[in-house]
């Protein structure tokens, strides 16, 4: 019979975890019991929200939201997904000939608290001066973890698109001229940079529906410009559990980056081109898992921004939010 602690993880099958699922990273006087296939990350965060996995992936708005609750989680310093989130942004052909037209329109998202869609709303604030409640707000999938008490009225289909579908259903409406814009998830890392990704062809195979920043040397002077670099999703884990098995974060730290060093191995010719030139446009690795200055201030933008959306009201220290491997 095994000594072993388990512990249970939601995570995404992806290129830097697939070592872990696989086997050939493992965790020392613990067993990981994971769950990988999911439908979509929103389902996945939904269920850590609901309390089904000790570790998960989580959106970091989200985990932002939640710590200003006090709900008991803390974070690792672990992002897989990150990127610019002007590709993000559609809208309906002859609706505006500029982004700063998006006031007094009706825009579309998936989940209004979603990661992708606070850091879209965040660029057009920041660039055009587009505040949230110059817009109104057309909302297709569940929310996870958002307050009620929002400042601006929140339009919702009743009952909320099946996860996976959120997108479609926006497009549709978008094409048929009852939204004049959406913002979306989709399409990280370089892709979110240079495009070439999934997101552009699904949103425009809907007539009329076409991307509104499509420029990478824009997207590229933005983001050197600011030294923001957007983070999608943390590892996120139950406080009981981080002071049960003391020697549990740094354990999962080491592994989570032990895992990384073999995602290459994982990911085709074109991804690990796309990987090499991310780090070009930044100077930096930003899947080096570690909690630096650009990550500071990336959080520190995105708080900022959810207090800006009626989203949250205080900002939050870093400190208090990761484990404290993660600061030394």
């Amino acid at each position: 019979m095994s000594s072993k602690v388990t512990i249970t993880l939601g995570i995404p099958d992806h290129p830097r975890t697939r070592a872990l699922i696989e086997g050939k990273v493992t965790v020392d006087g613990y067993d990981l019991k994971m769950t990988y296939d999911f439908v979509s990350s929103g389902e996945r965060h939904h269920r850590f929200a609901r309390g089904e996995f000790d570790v998960g992936e989580f959106s970091l708005a989200t985990f932002l939201r939640a710590k200003e609750k006090k709900r008991n989680i803390v974070a690792l310093p672990i992002f897989f997904e990150r990127g610019p989130r002007q590709r993000n942004i559609f809208y309906r052909e002859g609706a505006i000939g500029h982004p700063r037209e998006l006031a007094g329109k009706k825009i579309g998202c998936t989940r209004y608290g979603a990661t992708a869609i606070v850091w879209a709303r965040g660029f057009l604030l920041d660039e055009y001066g587009l505040r949230t409640r110059d817009a109104r707000w057309y909302v297709s999938g569940a929310e996870v973890f958002v307050a009620g008490d929002l400042p601006i009225k929140v339009e919702r289909l009743e009952p909320p698109a099946p996860f996976g579908k959120e997108k479609q259903h926006l497009a549709t409406m978008l094409s048929q001229g009852r939204l004049d814009a959406a913002i979306v998830t989709g399409d990280f890392g370089y892709r979110g940079i240079f495009g070439g990704g999934e997101l552009a062809p699904l949103m425009e195979s809907f007539p009329g529906v076409k991307a509104l920043f499509t420029d990478a040397g824009e997207i590229i002077r933005y983001v050197r410009e600011k030294r923001v670099y957007p983070i999608m999703h943390v590892i996120a884990m139950k406080e009981e559990i981080a002071a049960r098995h003391r020697d549990l974060p740094s354990k999962l730290l080491e592994a989570f980056r032990a895992a990384k060093t073999l995602a290459a191995n994982y990911m085709s010719e074109e991804e690990r081109a796309g990987d090499e030139k991310e780090k070009a446009v930044l100077g930096e690795d930003p899947y080096a898992y570690v909690l630096g200055e650009t990550e500071k201030r990336t959080i520190r933008a995105l708080n900022r921004y959810q207090i800006e959306q009626g989203l949250m009201k205080q900002e939050l220290a870093i400190e208090s939010l990761f484990v404290p491997e993660a600061l030394s």
